[in-house]
């Protein structure tokens, strides 16, 4: 019973991770750059373009706190959602766990070190080296979930912490034309964090409060364990949902206002 309500604290937390890209926004059509933003634009042909877009979007991640409504760039950090579910089925484990008023934080925190952008014909690839100092998710959590064939229900709420990540990401875009510009659609996109350290936090998993409080040690004694089993689990929800709200983006600002090509 105790591996089980384990198990169960780290889908919760992971999931309330995973679903922070799942709110839609509303972005305005923009066809030229505001002037104090046309040095994020990038040329094709520079031979330094890679540190041209590692700059142009550091300059996005960091304006994530203020927004920058000429880029099309919301307020994000902190980033709220009202309500979001997720449901999972495989031979182990099977349920559906509602995440209410979730707050994010630490996202205009992040910090590229490098990006490797290369174009093949109307292929494009972006390999991003990041590290994320820290991210953490708040909320409430309603879940019924059957972990071996035992139900665990729980109400309550979660908070999970990570620190010291380092991840890279690679986005694979495919250009296409409309009204006179080119835009880029994304097409898949994958994410590697090497995680420093997580801790959770969690109440009303189990009506005793020490046994869940118990639980709740185990797991931080013990994360590295269950996220590297869960991650990929995880990780079918939260990509598709961010290959939406890129594609929602790119299709508002033309791709070759950021990348001008040889004339």
């Amino acid at each position: 019973m105790q591996t089980n309500a384990c198990i169960f604290l780290v889908i919760l937390c992971l999931s309330g991770l995973s679903l922070t890209v799942s709110q839609q926004q509303q972005f305005k059509q923009i066809y030229e750059l505001p002037e104090h933003l046309k040095e994020m634009a990038c040329q094709e042909d520079d031979p330094a373009i890679n540190e041209c877009i590692r700059k142009g979007l550091q300059y996005g991640i960091d304006s994530l706190k203020t927004g920058e409504p000429g880029a099309n760039i919301p307020v994000m950090d902190p980033f709220h959602i009202n309500k979001v579910s997720y449901q999972f089925s495989n031979d182990f484990v099977k349920g559906k766990v509602s995440l209410r008023n979730i707050k994010i934080e630490g996202l205009s925190n992040v910090k590229l070190k490098k990006v490797d952008f290369s174009r093949k014909g109307n292929r494009l690839r972006t390999i991003v080296d990041m590290d994320i100092p820290r991210i953490t998710a708040e909320g409430n959590h309603k879940a019924d979930v059957l972990i071996n064939n035992v139900k665990i229900s729980s109400k309550g709420s979660f908070a999970v912490t990570l620190t010291n990540v380092v991840a890279k990401l690679t986005l694979h875009s495919e250009t296409y034309e409309r009204d006179g510009h080119e835009y880029a659609h994304p097409r898949k996109i994958t994410f590697e964090p090497d995680v420093g350290d997580m801790k959770i936090k969690a109440d009303g998993l189990l009506p005793e409060p020490a046994l869940n409080d118990a639980i709740v040690d185990f797991i931080n004694e013990n994360w590295r364990q269950f996220y590297k089993i869960l991650f990929t689990e995880a990780q079918s929800t939260w990509e598709p949902a961010l290959i939406t709200l890129l594609d929602d983006y790119s299709a508002y600002i033309p791709l070759d206002i950021l990348i001008v090509k040889k004339s």
